[in-house]
């Protein structure tokens, strides 16, 4: 069991060496981490850099405590309260424990509350926010009620483009992790709505950034990441945003508005595949004319690693609708998904994904099966797997799109055994114990090759109790 000790408790033993042992500084921290560590104490939540030589205080405790007192003031001095708001910035980026320590000595209440007192103050208000943002990253615990409602009435009220995209980062990183947040932002202060009018409305609607930053929202929304919870929210959130707030219009319609800005069609279209999560929105999403936007990308942006991962996330997600893939064999989607896997092949985030989304276009769809094994696909997924051991990602995916492509095409087996794909899949299976062997079985039983199956519950005979 790993072993956790305070911050104090640290501190003590780091002055214990300078004081007791005569350790310079810097000596006397290395030797406290290696003693800590050597008893199994995990460190990761403690500021192991410590004060400076002669100070008893860490740099983001001293910079608290004086933007502490400034605010007791009536008029502080606007150059020393923004001072101190970078420093806590630069302090709150260098890792989790330094946000940690903030937290303890009071960091948010102090922020909102400088936020309140500078609202008419454009430079003190942003650099409010951004300390809030490198404050909360990856800790959306700290945000509390009365920040929940200023930022949304932040978001509401402001005029100003720079100070909503700094709200938006703030409010993307509250609902990270965090069921309690995304409930509190939906149902009470109605962000979804909030979304709406910035994506629909000039001047925010033609502003790149703000456009960016609330794809990036919606998909913190939608996200069901919080482990606390046993059930989150994150299917009705992004129905709610399809549907009552038009965001599959909205969305569709920006891709056309920034088709040549590369930086806006990576956030538009992973955003537009986390909202597919229903059938009718599949083929709401390519009657719009998402799926033909996508080719163009895959056409006009063969080399973009980025735009082609974030094609092949919206295509696995629009497959989920079966007149959708059959729609897919109609144009030229099948070269163009296979030429640019082919060409991304090494880049295993890309092959991983490549796979799925031509696994997901073939499942219960054969003549999207024959059509990509006639593009070549039968020799690219042999090369990805040759390529990618030992990436479990990859070759469960790869296995899948093996197992769709001929498990309503027997006729094309031989062609995938010729090439080799059973020596690989068997290699794989038994190369380590973390490969996936569920997926890699099911391919090597459709393809009809040799594989020992077992059962993974055996009943035993016995009569079922209560």
């Amino acid at each position: 069991m790993v072993k956790v000790i305070t911050q104090e408790t640290f501190d003590a033993v780091v002055k214990e060496n300078v004081e007791e042992f005569g350790l310079e500084l810097e000596e006397a921290r290395k030797d406290a981490i290696k003693q800590f560590i050597a008893q199994g104490v995990d460190l990761t939540n403690i500021v192991t850099d410590g004060p400076t030589e002669g100070d008893q205080t860490h740099t983001i405790v001293l910079a608290l405590q004086n933007l502490s007192k400034l605010l007791e003031n009536a008029a502080p001095n606007d150059a020393e309260v923004m001072t101190f708001l970078r420093e806590l910035e630069t302090q709150c980026n260098i890792d989790l424990a330094h946000r940690i320590m903030a937290e303890k000595n009071g960091a948010f209440p102090i922020i909102v509350q400088c936020l309140k007192r500078n609202q008419n103050n454009l430079s003190l208000k942003e650099q409010c926010l951004k300390s809030m943002a490198s404050l909360i990253q990856g800790y959306p615990d700290l945000v509390t009620h009365e920040g929940i409602e200023l930022l949304c009435n932040l978001l509401e009220e402001d005029s100003s483009l720079t100070t909503v995209t700094l709200v938006l980062s703030v409010l993307c990183h509250s609902c990270r992790m965090h069921e309690n947040n995304r409930e509190s932002f939906m149902a009470n202060f109605k962000l979804a709505a909030r979304i709406r009018k910035l994506l629909e409305s000039p001047p925010s609607r033609s502003h790149a950034e703000v456009v960016v930053k609330c794809c990036q929202l919606i998909r913190a929304v939608v996200s069901d990441d919080d482990v606390r919870v046993e059930f989150g929210r994150a299917h009705d959130y992004a129905c709610m945003i399809a549907e009552q707030e038009k965001g599959l219009e909205l969305l569709t319609s920006l891709l056309t508005e920034f088709q040549t800005e590369k930086t806006v069609i990576n956030e538009l279209l992973p955003t537009l595949s986390r909202l597919a999560v229903r059938n009718e929105f599949c083929q709401k999403i390519v009657e719009l004319g998402g799926l033909e936007f996508v080719m163009d990308v895959l056409s006009k942006y063969y080399d973009d690693k980025d735009l082609v991962e974030s094609s092949f996330f919206l295509i696995k997600s629009l497959a989920g609708n079966d007149d959708v893939k059959r729609e897919v064999s109609k144009g030229n989607a099948v070269p163009l998904i296979t030429a640019a896997l082919g060409r991304h092949q090494c880049v295993p985030a890309l092959a991983e994904m490549g796979c799925a989304a031509i696994g997901a276009l073939c499942l219960r769809t054969p003549d999207n099966a024959a059509a990509f094994v006639a593009n070549g696909f039968g020799q690219l997924v042999v090369d990805i797997l040759k390529i990618h051991k030992l990436k479990v990602g990859v070759e469960r995916q790869a296995s899948m799109a093996i197992r769709n492509i001929v498990a309503r095409r027997k006729d094309l087996t031989t062609i995938l055994l010729e090439a080799g794909v059973e020596d690989l899949l068997q290699t794989a299976m038994k190369r380590t114990q973390r490969a996936p062997t569920v997926e890699i079985k099911a391919a090597l039983r459709d393809l009809g090759c040799q594989v020992q199956l077992h059962e993974e519950w055996t009943g035993k005979g016995t009569a079922m109790t209560n």
